[in-house]
């Protein structure tokens, strides 16, 4: 008798291939055919993904002209959170992979970021001790309009290769405040304000964290999650993010 296990393989496998041959799987963003089923995006397009290399802040992640320069984005602010770090510059391309993450549902799209936030960072200091990675979270009405939480397909991504779990259900966003978009850096601080808590404080009490989201713009809701964080006895916050605008 086949293991159950090993037949529903099979037929996922045989399934997958027989939907391929009907609908090949092309790249999302210029749809040329693709054949690493791992992707989402064609080698020509990966390529105009921007990496953002040292030197930059290991605070706060800004990109520095030089490695002794002063980090123009942190003096006066005060982050909860012990490090940051940005795969990528906020270009068309990556502004498009994000868009049909967020708005054209595409959840797959998220996975496949995090995979490549997860092969950028690996060999910083910080992810080796990291004990879970735990998404920003959206609250439930914004994640019923949506149907997912964007940040926790990234953090699963992540999860895929690094093999660090993911913290669902951990941190909870109290209030559905308006988008971040349009506000400025303070309107921004202001907005997240006070909205997040920590759900399960045992789950993050003593650990290493790494936030994870989309887009650091300002850091103002990566550092309300860090505060909530810090507040119910985390040891140390780092944030991980797959752009930079």
């Amino acid at each position: 008798m086949i293991p159950e296990a090993l037949l529903t393989h099979t037929l996922r496998t045989a399934g997958r291939t027989a939907l391929d041959l009907v609908y090949p799987p092309c790249c999302v963003l210029c749809k040329v055919r693709i054949f690493d089923e791992r992707s989402v995006v064609c080698d020509g397009c990966a390529s105009g993904l921007l990496s953002i290399d040292a030197p930059y802040c290991e605070r706060c992640g800004h990109p520095l002209s030089t490695p002794v320069a002063a980090c123009p984005a942190c003096p006066g602010r005060t982050f909860y959170f012990d490090g940051a770090f940005s795969a990528f510059a906020f270009n068309r391309p990556l502004q498009d992979l994000i868009h049909l993450l967020k708005y054209r549902n595409r959840p797959g799209v998220g996975r496949f970021l995090g995979s490549m936030l997860a092969k950028r960072v690996e060999q910083e200091p910080g992810i080796p001790h990291i004990t879970g990675v735990l998404p920003v979270p959206l609250h439930p009405i914004r994640k019923r309009e949506r149907g997912y939480n964007q940040s926790l397909c990234i953090a699963r991504g992540i999860s895929d290769v690094t093999g660090i779990p993911v913290l669902e259900n951990v941190l909870r966003r109290k209030q559905n405040t308006p988008t971040q978009t349009s506000l400025s850096p303070e309107a921004r601080m202001a907005n997240v304000e006070g909205v997040f808590e920590v759900a399960r404080s045992e789950a993050v009490r003593g650990t290493t964290i790494s936030l994870v989201d989309d887009i650091f713009t300002t850091g103002a809701t990566i550092n309300s999650c860090a505060r909530a964080l810090v507040q119910a006895g985390a040891g140390r916050v780092f944030a991980l993010t797959v752009a930079r605008a």
